[in-house]
């Protein structure tokens, strides 16, 4: 490990929703070079490279976009954008931004009549319900009029406009009510067949379907008889229909609730809801013969498998997102089940969809809501109740496990440098306080969850550079090695008690363990080492030896070869008759050492 460095720059590619470090390189030239040469490669959906830099002073790493490609969202046609839309002519008003206009101004109306847009303008009864509903329609058109801020004249004159268009729409379903078909035997092949040749078949047919909704009393019961007519040999324009409504129908808060079941458990709602808008309740263990769902669940299900419903599949992504930013608990109370609740829902997402930019805006709320949770002060309350500063860094790292987001990593970061560097600390993490080698096995420990998390490589190099540090005081103090060298027994037996120690985690990764390495290394270069090892076994027994031997080399992660040539070190001679053969040893019961020792070293 190179520890020490101040500034690197680390290049990052995108293949999900999420980044991924592919290489840390110390000169800029060179990682914006690379990260060039991956671009073009066509490998990763996006490229970056940041520039950390280690403020000595501060104990800081702030961290600097220096390159970008790739990173832009890219609009999905049914994205909508939250603002007014302009309605200046009666197509623009039956149009998808004309309806979500409607909904943004009117959804409290709609909700408490139980309709939706497309109902509210193919529907003389719906309609007429709304002018008499005192100054709502005035509300809404003046409302609207504002927002027409790259429409000339004054706001009355834009109002007026508006007037014109409703005013015309409605001529257009009063000159059209007695051509719309009836619904009354609930059969719509016969009334698609009917319509076919029409131009405007599917305001007919539109406005059959809601005449047919309209003495349904809940929205349940509305989504339900359009679910019905879902069939896979339906035309196109007619699907479009049927997913336009089930979409509006889905855009009201309770009726997911109502198909799905409101759980108290938010998380397991939200991931619930992924299966189902990506189409895919089968992968949890669901089918058509689960009791767990309503037959109109997995009938709606089937056919987003099918990409045959894409705007509901879009409103119900939305709803997902807007669930994310709702200010509830989403799985459990404390910070951690609610992180640990979000990295669920962004894992799910991102392994069911295969199109990362449809989920931008998803994992964007995710990780704002995670940035929401991870302040200064829900960290300092988890940590109240963790007086040993081990177990506050091991706190911030479950932490970090369940953290989504780069940045929202980077502030868990910035609290556990802060820890190991106060001074009240520091007879702790020396384990003056304790038994010093059981605080360099919890050094090790804490030393590989930190190169194993998601952290970038700055704050990895320093907060393992000063465990090592403490573990090396440790050593130090106890001069453990020094005693095992002194101990009146053979190199093969001293060579044992490091790599067991080495195996069980005594040593981190730094300076201490290539300490404790080199000393095993010294011992094993001895001549005769080998031989040592098998002296007086039978030849089983020998085997048997050296395929141990090599055992515990492998787990104390030893994978270097080791020379056969002795070294100069007066502290490393052997001891008088420790290595050397008996010659009494029948030569046939002997494993020659110079067979074995390739193997062993290998």
């Amino acid at each position: 490990m190179a520890y020490g460095v101040n500034t690197h720059y680390e290049i990052l590619g995108r293949r999900g929703s999420g980044w991924t470090i592919l290489e840390v390189q110390n000169d800029r030239d060179a990682a914006t070079k690379m990260a060039e040469q991956l671009w073009k490669s066509r490998k990763y959906n996006g490229v970056r490279v940041l520039k950390e830099s280690f403020d000595q002073a501060e104990n800081d790493v702030t961290s600097i976009e220096i390159y970008a490609r790739g990173s832009n969202r890219k609009k999905s046609k049914y994205d909508e954008t939250g603002t007014i839309s302009p309605c200046l002519t009666p197509d623009d008003l039956y149009s998808h931004d004309g309806r979500r206009s409607i909904w943004d101004l009117m959804n409290s109306s709609l909700a408490e009549w139980r309709i939706t847009p497309t109902e509210l303008l193919h529907s003389l009864d719906h309609y007429y319900r709304l002018y008499n509903a005192g100054t709502r329609l005035q509300n809404a058109v003046q409302r609207t009029a504002v927002a027409f801020e790259n429409e000339e004249g004054s706001i009355q004159e834009r109002m007026r406009k508006i007037y014109k268009v409703i005013d015309l729409s409605i001529e257009i379903m009063k000159s059209t009510k007695d051509n719309v078909p009836s619904l009354e035997t609930s059969r719509l092949a016969p009334i698609i067949t009917g319509l076919e040749n029409k131009p405007n078949k599917k305001f007919l047919l539109t406005c059959a379907i809601v005449e047919y909704l309209r003495p349904a009393i809940t929205l349940s019961d509305k989504l339900g008889r359009v679910i019905i007519f879902l069939t896979a040999d339906r035309p196109a324009w007619v699907m479009e229909i049927l997913d336009q409504l089930i979409s509006e129908y889905l855009m009201h808060e309770q009726v997911l609730f109502q198909l799905m079941g409101e759980k108290e458990d938010r998380a397991a709602f939200m991931i619930e809801l992924a299966y189902f808008q990506s189409g895919e309740l089968n992968l949890m263990g669901e089918d058509e013969h689960s009791p767990r769902f309503s037959e109109e669940v997995l009938r709606l299900n089937s056919f987003l498998a099918e990409n045959m419903l894409p705007r509901s599949s879009h409103v119900m992504l939305d709803r997902l997102k807007t669930e994310i930013e709702a200010p509830k608990p989403i799985g459990g109370d404390s910070l951690i089940a609610q992180l640990k609740g979000l990295a669920a829902i962004g894992s799910t997402l991102e392994s069911l969809h295969d199109d990362i930019h449809a989920l931008d805006h998803v994992m964007q709320g995710v990780r704002d809501r995670a940035s929401r949770l991870i302040n200064s002060q829900s960290i300092a309350d988890m940590l109240a109740s963790e007086q040993n500063p081990i177990d506050q860094v091991n706190r911030l790292l479950d932490l970090e496990a369940v953290t989504v987001g780069d940045g929202n990593k980077r502030v868990i970061a910035n609290f556990i440098l802060p820890i190991l560097s106060r001074p009240e600390y520091e007879s702790i993490f020396m384990g003056l306080d304790q038994n010093p080698m059981r605080r360099m096995s919890e050094l090790v420990l804490l030393q590989k969850r930190i190169l194993s998390a998601e952290l970038s490589e700055m704050y990895k190099r320093k907060i393992a550079s000063q465990l090592d540090q403490f573990c090396q005081i440790i050593m130090d103090n106890t001069q453990v090695l020094k005693k095992i060298h002194q101990l009146d027994i053979s190199l093969q037996v001293k060579s044992k008690k490091i790599l067991k120690m080495l195996s069980e985690n005594y040593f981190t990764d730094g300076s201490c363990r290539v300490s404790a390495e080199h000393q095993v290394r010294i011992y094993m270069r001895q001549p005769g080492f080998t031989e040592g090892l098998i002296k007086g076994l039978k030849r089983k027994d020998a085997e048997a030896e050296l395929l141990a031997f090599k055992a515990l080399l492998e787990l104390a992660d030893i994978k270097q070869h080791v020379e056969a040539e002795p070294m100069d070190d007066p502290e490393a001679e052997p001891e008088n008759g420790q290595n050397e053969q008996s010659a009494d040893e029948p030569p046939n019961q002997e494993v020659s050492a110079k067979s074995e020792l390739a193997g062993l070293h290998d």
